[in-house]
Formats: C-alpha cells, structure tokens, sequence
C-alpha cells in the first residue's frame, strides 16, 4: 500500500486549519445525536461551526460525504492506521508519521461499528494520539459496557450538549474518559 491508496480508501483526511495536523471529518447534518440538537436553542449544535465558512463549499461536501461512504470500505481501518503510521505531517513535512490526529472536525461517530473501526486504527498506530470529541454518548457507554477497550493513545472526549451546560462527568468517570464543555459568557472553567 502506498500514501495515494490509503487515501483513496478511506475518502482522504481533512486539513482543520487550527489543529498541526490531519483530522477526519463528516457531515454534520448526518450526525445522529447533532441533528437532533442542532434543532435545540441554546444547544452547541445549534450554532454548529461545521455549518458555516469552509464547510459548506461543495468541494468539502462532496469531501465528507466521500469519507461517510468509505466507512463501508474493507480497507478502511488498515488504510487509514497506513496513513497514521506513514503520512508526513503537514506543517514541516519531515516527520514520517501523524504524532496527533483529530477525529471528526465535523461530524461524530455513526454507530458502535464506526467506534470499534477506530479503537482498531488506534491499535495499530501506537505512535499517534488519536482525540475523539463526541456527543454520542449512550454510543460510546454501549460499546464500553460490552467490553470494547480503550486504548491508551485514544482520548475519548464525551461533550456537553448545552453552552454553560453541564458535561456527562459521570458517564465518563464511570467509563475512564474526558469531558468537555463550551461557553458562550466571556469567561472559562477548570
């Protein structure tokens, strides 16, 4: 396998302008728990980022709909723990290898099977720590309480579902993983 494969396997990678590496991203209309919210005031979803600026060109459409298709490719998982271990990172392009990856800058896991896809990538990339925020909660307590184990270089990232909201700490205490939160005062929290 080459670079130029695994890339077509898994859809290609997103570029998120703010993060120093690659990231995956998909359509956030498609996300299962996001849509849900998105209709909500005061939910995060409701002022989503990833339905505004470069998002809605249909270049990155056409993009994140290509990569929500490739989930299906059998290929997936090795091509894209190929990519991990392989692909030079953006910014300087020297260092072989992605030493962080960003999952979904847009968009959140589809179901139990696409968490299970990427706990594998993890597996076989021990090398790059992989962040995965997501508000598919009762997705990622499911998985866990049927015995899916996290890996250490993945941080599942459980967010809060409400600006000034309150994140699931317990669920993620009870399952070992962070949580996030986001507020719209001009202030921050610890």
């Amino acid at each position: 396998m080459n670079i130029k494969q695994a890339e077509k396997n898994v859809g290609g990678l997103s570029d998120p302008s703010k993060m120093p590496t690659y990231g995956t991203s998909l359509p956030a209309d498609l996300c299962n728990v996001g849509s849900k919210l998105s209709k909500v005031e005061n939910s995060i979803c409701s002022d989503c980022y990833a339905k505004k600026g470069r998002y809605v060109f249909d270049n990155v459409q056409n993009a994140m709909h290509r990569r929500l298709e490739k989930l299906n490719d059998p290929a997936w998982i090795d091509s894209m723990a190929f990519l991990m271990n392989n692909k030079r990172i953006k910014k300087d392009g020297k260092q072989k290898g992605l030493k962080y990856f960003r999952w979904h800058d847009s968009g959140d896991l589809q179901n139990i099977r696409h968490l299970h896809m990427i706990v594998e990538v993890a597996k076989k990339s021990p090398n790059t720590k992989h962040w995965l925020p997501t508000r598919e909660t009762e997705t990622v307590s499911k998985a866990i309480k049927r015995g899916l184990k996290i890996p250490k270089n993945l941080t599942i990232r459980l967010s809060a579902m409400k600006f000034d909201g309150k994140a699931p700490e317990n669920m993620a205490r009870k399952h070992g993983l962070q949580v996030s939160g986001a507020t719209k005062k001009d202030s921050w929290t610890c």
